[in-house]
């Protein structure tokens, strides 16, 4: 019987912003992933060049011009996969099931690659409902083990409901334009009955919600860490994330009704919340990276709701990269030394949420801004939290200074990144909300990251019954030994 407090976890409650300890885990992260990756090299490799040139020709000459939207998942699909591939080689090499694992890879990576870019609803429900059944199928991959026997079911549960809600409201859009044509289809949805109109678009946000992993559907992803490495960043890249993709999609039947808007909005802002508390409590680094998931996707589906469609499509491609990485390199943690880390102060905290509630205030009335104004403030709010920690650190110049310019570059290229995709995806709906409204929703971000650094400055520990709660989220319980529910 293996002794649970012998076990070393990573305590990700210590990983604070400019925290050096969290720096060198992600430097450790990136130099275990990209030497696996580089040490494995397969003709696996050709997958992305390959992939991307031949999305190149259809983008231009195909029969059927692709969107940017097809375009950049696509292409993220491609890349990610490919890393996937060449990593799978050597982590599965002793796997006696090495054959199915990659023929199901193969099929998921052609599953997803159908839904981003096909143009009828037949073969993009086809596809849809394909990669949910793969992915429930790779989760359980270690069949042996009864936890992954029940995340497998577990996942395939969820999928079904989320299918199910996607096909009815497919059905709805397709039967009542007449076509499988999804460009035609969307066209003409603009003349469905309010009644029917607002049904098909809360059905899509439940699709989405149960593929995104929010909450109540989250628990699939909690427990998917039974799954391969690899997996779980190919997951993050393309599966977990395309409910994102699912209303960016078909974003004019959202767009036509604003109930369903209004519950994408609050559905994620509670799934933000909710995931930054999994991710505090988890002491284990995979959890941890899953409940991180969790509330990214809440942010992203709330985008999704607020019409900002640029900010959620960048979302998508950032954290799915980001994610693939960290996941990649998770073994890396493994033996790692803990040592403290230089925690911010309260006066550090209240000073940076000063500065971005100011940006916020200063943006939502001098410039055009709609809903990326909550990522804008959030991004201003982390950036300045990590500068005055970086300056007020007891570290030498030169570390300072590095820090200092590291936050600057990342803000930088996420700048970048944010203006790249909105040329390239000019789309957008009407702002659900006034800029009054939104200042407000990024306070109340604001005001809930305030009081977690408070209470972590100070040492103090979350209220039992929410750290229990928090830290079970997702847990297979034990109904007898050796058996799960």
């Amino acid at each position: 019987m293996h002794d649970i407090s012998k076990t070393r976890f990573v305590n990700f409650e210590r990983w604070r912003i400019g925290d050096a300890k969290g720096i060198r885990m992600t430097a450790a992260i990136a130099r275990t992933a990209a030497a696996s990756t580089l040490t494995s090299m397969h003709p696996s490799i050709w997958i992305a060049p390959v992939g991307i040139a031949g999305l190149a020709f259809l983008a231009g000459e195909g029969p059927r011009p692709l969107s940017a939207l097809q375009l950049v998942i696509a292409g993220m699909i491609l890349f990610v996969g490919t890393i996937v591939a060449a990593f799978s080689r050597r982590f599965m090499r002793s796997d006696p099931r090495r054959p199915s694992y990659f023929a199901r890879i193969a099929l998921l990576i052609g599953s997803v690659l159908l839904f981003v870019l096909t143009n009828d609803l037949l073969a993009f429900a086809a596809a849809w409902v394909a990669s949910g059944i793969l992915l429930a199928s790779l989760i359980g991959h270690a069949d042996a083990l009864p936890e992954a026997r029940e995340a497998a079911t577990r996942a395939r549960r969820t999928f079904l409901i989320g299918d199910l809600a996607l096909l009815a409201a497919l059905a709805i859009v397709g039967g009542h334009g007449g076509t499988t044509d999804i460009s035609a289809a969307l066209s003409r949805s603009g003349s469905l009955s309010p009644l029917a109109g607002h049904l098909a678009a809360l059905l899509l946000v439940i699709a989405a919600a149960a593929r995104c992993a929010l909450p109540p559907f989250s628990a699939w992803l909690l427990s998917s860490m039974t799954a391969p490495t690899p997996v779980s960043a190919l997951m993050h890249a393309g599966l977990v994330n395309a409910g994102g993709f699912l209303l960016l999609r078909l974003a004019p039947i959202l767009e036509a009704a604003p109930a369903a808007r209004y519950a994408a909005v609050g559905l994620g802002l509670f799934a933000a919340l909710w995931g930054l508390g999994i991710m505090a409590v988890r002491p284990d680094a995979k959890r941890a990276l899953a409940g991180s998931t969790v509330s990214q996707m809440g942010f992203m589906i709330m985008s999704c709701g607020l019409g900002a469609y640029a900010a959620a499509l960048w979302h998508i491609v950032a954290h799915g990269l980001f994610k693939a990485w960290l996941f990649l390199g998770s073994g890396s943690l493994i033996g790692m030394r803990q040592r403290e880390g230089v925690p911010i102060s309260r006066a550090a905290v209240r000073m940076a949420a000063l500065v971005a509630l100011l940006a916020g205030v200063y943006l939502a009335f001098t410039a055009e801004v709609g809903g990326e104004l909550v990522a804008l403030t959030l991004a201003v709010a982390a950036a300045a939290a990590t500068l005055i920690a970086g300056y007020g650190a007891p570290a030498p110049r030169r570390a300072r200074a590095r820090l200092v310019g590291l936050v600057t570059a990342l803000i930088a290229a996420n700048a970048a990144g944010l203006l790249l995709i909105a040329s390239l995806y000019e789309a957008h709906a009407e702002p659900l909300l006034p800029s009054p409204l939104l200042i407000a929703l990024a306070a109340l971000f604001l005001v809930a990251w305030l009081l977690q650094a408070a209470r972590m400055a100070r040492g103090a520990a979350l209220p039992p019954a929410l750290y229990v709660r928090l830290l079970n989220a997702g847990a297979l319980r034990a109904t007898r030994t050796g058996d799960l529910a």
